[in-house]
């Protein structure tokens, strides 16, 4: 069983701030990425991959894929890290039973119907209310950081952004 050290949603995935500062601040040796659409297209998921160093361990699932590894193994062994590009899969998945504890958002992209949360992450109501339903449904702590210099906005302080 792995030891599960961030969950992180991040519309970039697999780049520099993952791999020079999150990486080093969890001591991370497996990234996990679940996406279906990178899983389909095994190029992209290679150049993904490449971003990673050497002793970096990459895999790429797909949702249906994700859950049988964590229900086979927990993903195997070693310290990782699991990425998601979209809160929608972060919440289907702990919704298909994986247990995730916390979860943090790094990169939650602007639109024209988000709210600016933080200077990276901005959600819609579609999306707080995915992250409300996780929150007290399943009790995952739900935070943003998006690099580790910055102070974590806990779930009550993001609830008070939202509606604000």
């Amino acid at each position: 069983m792995a030891e599960i050290k961030l969950v992180r949603v991040d519309f970039r995935l697999i780049h520099g701030q993952i791999i020079i500062k999150w990486r080093k601040v969890f001591q991370t040796n497996k990234i996990i990425v679940i996406d279906n659409i990178l899983a389909a297209d095994e190029f992209m998921a290679r150049i993904y991959a490449s971003a990673a160093p050497a002793d970096v361990v990459v895999k790429v699932y797909s949702e249906d894929r994700a859950m049988r590894i964590w229900e086979k193994n927990q993903f195997g062994d070693g310290k990782v890290m699991i990425l998601f590009k979209d809160i929608e899969t972060c919440c289907r998945m702990i919704e298909m039973g994986m247990e995730i504890n916390e979860v943090q958002l790094g990169g939650v992209p602007h639109g024209n119907d988000k709210k600016v949360i933080m200077k990276a992450v901005s959600l819609n109501s579609t999306e707080m209310n995915m992250i409300q339903s996780i929150h007290d449904t399943h009790g995952v702590d739900i935070s943003i950081q998006v690099v580790p210099e910055n102070s974590k906005m806990e779930f009550s302080e993001i609830m008070k952004a939202f509606h604000k």
